[in-house]
């Protein structure tokens, strides 16, 4: 085949923007992702220090400015994790031969954004690559040191880069099902995939995304709920376990507390139940999103 007729025979497969009513939903799933962030970078805190983390700087009996200072701390951090954010994204960008060009702007007056982008052509992969880049390295660089230095304020620029990439996620699952030898072009708003007539798949639709996480995450919680309420003492029980703690108490990582004994029977379940219904729900609503976009046996890309 010629170089001519390879031009003419591609087509411009989709053109991906971030619409109303996907910023919308995105924000929706966005927040089960920093529910389940929060959740994973306590737990990883805590386990690596052997404390619970304590979101604040200055400690509450200095006097009354000190929430005013810890809200500030809270504030900044949960912004300046934007900067390497981008950067990465500008970096993975520049290693594939691109010029990054950064901005902020609001998504149809709902979501404030930051951006990077550039007029280059990636492949499928590459491009993928430029989406991860910031999730991946912040989050191997950011637990170390969080841990390392007991800083447990970095769960907040954690947590929030973490769902921010949420819409980074939901772009990688749709350039995904794409043979890897179509073209990718960023722009602002989204990206135009190029490729050949018989490369097209299944539109995404990311309001069955929504549901699926939403609808997941709520399932996933009651079972959870219903197996460490009811399940967790039955075997405690039959174990001849008389106290069980999962999770630190008062705390998003508390998930089950169990005492048995001739002076206490109780029984206490926390917040670490929606934790691991929204991590559920997430991972549903990703891995259906992907079966719906991958071709089932007999169909040809």
């Amino acid at each position: 085949m010629g170089t001519g007729e390879t031009a003419e025979s591609e087509v411009v497969l989709a053109d991906l923007e971030v619409t109303r009513g996907l910023t919308i939903q995105l924000t929706a799933v966005g927040t089960l992702g920093m529910l389940v962030a929060w959740g994973l970078f306590s737990a990883l805190y805590e386990l690596g220090t052997g404390q619970a983390a304590v979101l604040r700087l200055v400690p509450p009996e200095v006097g009354w400015w000190s929430i005013a200072v810890n809200v500030l701390v809270l504030v900044v951090l949960g912004t300046v994790f934007i900067v390497p954010h981008e950067w990465l994204h500008g970096l993975a960008i520049r290693y594939y031969g691109g010029e990054a060009k950064y901005g902020v702007g609001v998504a149809h007056f709902i979501l404030p954004y930051a951006y990077a982008t550039t007029e280059h052509e990636f492949s499928r992969n590459q491009f993928i690559v430029v989406l991860l880049t910031p999730l991946v390295v912040l989050t191997l660089v950011g637990v170390p040191v969080m841990i390392g230095l007991e800083w447990s304020l970095l769960i907040v620029p954690l947590t929030l880069n973490a769902a921010g990439a949420v819409a980074d996620v939901w772009m990688t699952l749709s350039v995904l099902s794409y043979p890897a030898h179509v073209r990718i072009v960023d722009h602002e708003v989204g990206v135009r995939i190029v490729g050949h007539e018989t490369d097209r798949v299944r539109p995404l639709s990311v309001t069955a995304l929504v549901w699926d996480g939403l609808a997941g995450a709520a399932v996933a919680a009651f079972g959870v709920f219903i197996l460490v309420a009811i399940g967790g003492p039955l075997l405690l029980s039959a174990l001849g376990v008389e106290s069980l703690t999962v999770g630190t108490p008062g705390r998003i990582t508390y998930l089950f507390a169990f005492t048995n004994t001739p002076e206490e029977i109780s029984l206490g379940v926390g917040p670490g139940v929606l934790v691991v219904g929204a991590l559920v729900g997430l991972v549903y609503a990703f891995v259906r999103t992907y079966r719906r976009r991958t071709p089932s046996h007999g169909e040809t890309m």
